[in-house]
């Protein structure tokens, strides 16, 4: 992506952000698109398309998000018998 002319965006009051139409178009961004922000240690962002087709990049966010699925089975009891399909 070459340099673009420098574009500002004001944040509201809910903390949400109107991405310029200059950067949905160079990230070729659509309705309903994620962006991943990456905070370095320059104190600069960087801003990318998310790439939502990533499987464990997911695993690993729901992991995050909503903590570890490394849980023991339940113990349901002992087998009852076989099952019966018709």
């Amino acid at each position: 992506m070459t340099a673009m002319a420098s574009v500002i965006s004001k944040i509201t009051a809910k903390n949400q952000v109107t991405v310029p139409k200059q950067v949905r178009q160079a990230l070729g961004l659509k309705e309903h698109d994620q962006l991943r922000w990456i905070a370095k240690d320059d104190g600069s962002i960087e801003v990318k398309k998310a790439n939502n087709n990533d499987f464990w990049g997911v695993v690993m966010e729901q992991q995050r998000r909503y903590g570890s699925i490394n849980t023991p089975e339940p113990a349901w009891g002992p087998d009852v018998g076989g099952e019966v399909i018709d």
